[in-house]
């Protein structure tokens, strides 16, 4: 503040500093401070002086005007992150289990069968958010042998289209797309027919045999039918082509693709639980909800708008199941306690959330399944586990698998009994099959192996018998040789004897020739010498 005076010049006592002024604008894009066109300098202050008033002065300006711009882009981020469906902080890693969620599951062999049996279990059609997804994914597991079974880590809540079970495929399918109706999506374990991240969106399965029942998710975002989310907000996650994105027509796509896939055949469970999605866009996922219920007025008029859209789901739901014309019932469901503290505002509101799903679905004579007492119940037996901090562990979904089972025989009656009976039955009655055609298999294996047996030993018989014969023809050939070769050497001695004899003969003769000659001849000789 000190200031350097020419000579001979005079300050006054309180030197007046020049600010210049800045307004917000409307906008948070806007919120730029304005500065004074001109100001002029006072007359009794130095030049020096003056320039570092003005230094001061848009140093200030700048740091007031960057501190209205960052606050203005946070307030606006702020104000964004709390519009109901946008989700901005959904998906912060913090919170959700994706670790060691990709890799592949146990090979599964195209189904042999085409048709729904007519007789057999009820299936299940979810209209449901992520947890639900959790659940339909290990019920799909249930339905396949110990061998086949996918085993995925406990903390995995977001499982690559890879890392599922592979009698899992779409559902949801428009002309022209036959994944809907082919006997498997796997191709093998690593090659699936899944496009993206559809099986976030929509799911179903079927059993290894036609009398299993099928188990159908579509995720739904929220419980007012009229809503239609933002995709973008969510990097369209759950986008499936086909599957529109407003809740009541989504709803009745799925109903149709469902009633489809299932051959029109057999009753079905329809399912109902977006609470935690509600209750998640509306008050935030990961904040305190104490600001937004904070007194009894707020608390009740967010229950009550959660009974309003729940009544509307609920209507929506009915009406597009009628639209099948083929059994069924609607069963609502709770949450279960997410952590939350027993004194928190947050677990008292969630549990009035499932009494609200209780009334609405009751009053209109449908059906209520208490998830939420279920996982209470296990965990104080030490069997509940999460996977995040949202989201149920696998083994837990199981637990709630087979109370959910027992709940549908109990409640709901035979008719609408979803259970593996019927699947267990046909599964040993096709083993037994095939123990009847393995032992008519392996009696004609027998008995191919004993004629295969005989005919090897004739054959062995007949090859020794052949071989018998031909050293005796070869001793008898040889025998013969020997034979012929005596009496021809027989022959030629006796024709040698012969000749010997024949020769001495004809010697003999010549010489009792020569001698007569020689008395005949010998007397002329004898007179011709003396006469010459």
């Amino acid at each position: 503040r000190d200031s350097l005076a020419a000579p001979g010049s005079v300050l006054p006592a309180h030197p007046r500093r020049v600010r210049s002024r800045g307004v917000m604008a409307s906008r948070a894009s806007d919120a730029t401070p304005l500065l004074d066109a001109e100001v002029k300098p006072l007359l009794d202050v130095t030049p020096v002086e003056l320039r570092r008033q003005r230094i001061r002065r848009y140093a200030r300006t700048a740091a007031v005007g960057l501190f209205l711009c960052v606050g203005a882009l946070a307030a606006t981020v702020a104000q964004q992150s709390l519009l109901p469906g946008e989700l901005s902080d959904f998906f912060e890693d913090a919170h959700l289990g994706g670790s060691k969620c990709d890799g592949t599951c146990p090979a599964v062999a195209p189904r042999g069968w085409r048709k729904m049996s007519d007789k057999g279990s009820a299936h299940v059609l979810i209209f449901g958010d992520s947890t639900d997804k959790l659940w339909h994914k290990a019920f799909c597991n249930t339905l396949l042998s110990e061998e086949e079974r996918c085993v995925s880590p406990d903390e995995c809540a977001t499982p690559s289209p890879a890392f599922l079970p592979n009698n899992m495929q779409p559902f949801v399918c428009v002309d022209g797309d036959d994944r809907c109706a082919a006997a498997t999506c796997y191709e093998t374990p690593s090659a699936h027919c899944w496009k993206k991240e559809e099986h976030r969106a929509a799911a179903a399965c079927k059993a290894p045999v036609a009398q299993g029942p099928a188990l159908g998710f579509v995720h739904i975002f929220g419980a007012d039918p009229e809503y239609v989310q933002d995709m973008k907000a969510i990097h369209n996650q759950y986008a499936v082509k086909g599957l529109p994105v407003k809740i009541a027509d989504r709803v009745r796509v799925a109903a149709k693709a469902f009633d489809a896939f299932t051959g029109h055949r057999r009753p079905v469970v329809a399912v109902v639980d977006v609470g935690d999605w509600w209750s998640g866009a509306k008050l935030g996922w990961w904040k305190s909800w104490e600001s937004s219920l904070s007194t009894k007025s707020k608390f009740e008029a967010t229950l009550k708008a959660y009974e309003k859209d729940m009544a509307a789901l609920v209507t929506s739901v009915d009406d597009a199941m009628k639209d099948t014309k083929r059994p069924y019932v609607l069963v609502g469901k709770s949450t279960h306690n997410r952590g939350f503290d027993q004194r928190s505002v947050e677990f008292m509101f969630t549990k009035k959330m499932g009494d609200v799903v209780r009334e609405v679905f009751e009053s209109r004579g449908h059906h209520f399944y208490d998830w939420r007492k279920v996982a209470d119940d296990a965990a104080s037996r030490g069997e509940w586990d999460m996977a995040d901090k949202l989201h149920q562990s696998a083994a837990a979904s199981d637990v709630q698998t087979a109370a959910f089972m027992a709940w549908t025989q109990k409640t709901l009656g035979e008719k609408f009994h979803v259970s593996l009976d019927a699947q267990a039955a046909a599964l040993e009655a096709r083993e037994r099959e095939r123990a009847e055609e393995q032992k008519k298999e392996d009696a004609l294996a027998r008995r191919r192996r004993a004629q295969e047996k005989a005919e090897a030993e004739a054959a062995a018989q007949k090859a020794k018998d052949d071989a018998e014969w031909e050293a005796a023809e070869e001793e008898r050939r040889q025998e013969a040789a020997r034979e012929a070769a005596a009496r021809e050497a027989e022959e030629k001695e006796k024709l040698e004897k012969a000749q010997e004899e024949a020769m001495n003969t004809l010697a003999n003769i010549r010489g009792v020739m020569r001698g007569n000659i020689a008395n005949i001849v010998g007397e002329s000789e004898a007179a011709a010498a003396a006469a010459y």
